[in-house]
């Protein structure tokens, strides 16, 4: 048996749910920041802040939103840049990133990634700002592997950064000095079914972007411009049981990584992940090949009821959208890589076996290029 389907999402029984929907009934509250969306983020708060013990930069304050994306939107205008701003943004991520800068008024620069880690790293960034205006920079944990190195930059240059962590939650660190978004889409390790948060140090920001989430009120008075982002009580109810589930989930997850390494260790294909993936909740796991094959690759394995994909490939500027973009650089990683990187079936409820028979099938595809 193979995995037929690319991911499957994680989410709580209806017994694990009744007795948050009971609370709903009970309540009569269903939406603005009601109840069970403050319960929320005061748990996961607590959560990420016992995680984040050793650290001396303050606690992790939290708002909840009813979309990854529009916490990407509400980060980038709490940065209150100037229309047509410059925003540098990786190549490879998923469009929402780039969206989020262009509804805040700001332009998206693309950028070329790191070779190993796949993403815009602080040299890279720095590099680029030695020689043009940057504004602010979004970066990105593809994949869920977390990004680091990003307060120094800051404190150097005075840039704002905002790290689209979206499958990142729970391992990506929040930085003294920037924005972190996380997605709660029901694909994500940690889902809701659809939602977003948005972390910070800074408790004043969150309780901006809190009003911004409720059409920029406060009291019912619009004091900014904001939107209607409010993260749904029902949401919520899902949000606090996936908690009460978290360390299963992390469980499943990582049971499942492993027997990817091990099935691919047999055949030497380690190299070929990405790195640090070992330290993400594994949400997408992917495969640099050694020929540039993977869209071959791929459409062999997809006829044989495999679920491999391309997850954010190819890079954004070949979306048509995005074609005319700017870019700060030569994209020499990304398009390099665009030929390389495949994925790979990947949910918490593959077994073992499933796993060896995927990557004997893949190897036996690789074998044929």
């Amino acid at each position: 048996m193979t995995s037929s389907r690319y991911t499957i999402p994680d989410l709580p029984s209806v017994d694990e749910l009744l007795p948050y929907l009971r609370q709903i009934d009970e309540n009569r509250w269903y939406t603005n920041h009601g109840p069970l969306s403050r319960e929320f983020e005061a748990r996961l708060a607590t959560h990420l802040n016992k995680r984040d013990a050793a650290s001396q930069q303050g606690p992790i304050w939290l708002v909840s939103v009813s979309t990854g994306h529009h916490a990407l939107v509400i980060a980038m205008r709490l940065l209150r840049l100037p229309k047509r701003a410059q925003v540098l943004v990786p190549s490879i991520t998923f469009p929402s990133s780039a969206f989020a800068i262009e509804e805040a008024g700001a332009v998206p620069v693309f950028t070329d990634i790191d070779p190993t880690n796949w993403s815009l790293t602080p040299e890279i960034a720095r590099k680029i700002a030695s020689r043009r205006k940057v504004d602010a920079v979004m970066t990105v944990a593809v994949y869920g592997v977390p990004v680091t190195g990003w307060d120094a930059f800051t404190k150097e240059t005075g840039i704002p950064v905002v790290i689209d962590a979206a499958a990142a939650l729970d391992v990506q660190p929040v930085p003294e000095h920037g924005l972190v978004a996380h997605s709660m889409h029901a694909t994500k390790p940690f889902g809701i079914v659809e939602g977003g948060l948005l972390a910070s140090r800074d408790p004043a920001i969150i309780q901006t972007a809190r009003e911004m989430s409720n059409f920029g009120t406060r009291e019912r008075i619009a004091y900014d411009c904001g939107m209607n982002a409010k993260l749904s009580e029902y949401h919520a109810a899902v949000a606090l049981a996936q908690l009460d589930r978290w360390q299963g989930i992390k469980d499943r997850r990582r049971n499942v990584f492993n027997s990817y390494v091990k099935a691919l260790a047999e055949h030497g294909l380690t190299s070929g992940l990405q790195k640090d993936i070992d330290q993400a909740v594994t949400s997408c796991l992917m495969l640099k090949l050694q020929k540039p094959e993977a869209q071959r690759v791929v459409e062999a394995l997809n006829a044989k009821g495999i679920s491999a994909h391309r997850c954010y490939w190819p890079p954004l500027p070949h979306h048509p959208h995005f074609a005319d973009a700017e870019k700060a650089e030569p994209l020499r990683n990304a398009e390099e890589l665009n030929h390389l990187i495949m994925g790979l079936p990947f949910h918490a409820f593959m077994t073992e076996e499933e796993v060896t028979d995927t990557v004997r099938l893949v190897v036996e595809e690789i074998s044929r290029g």
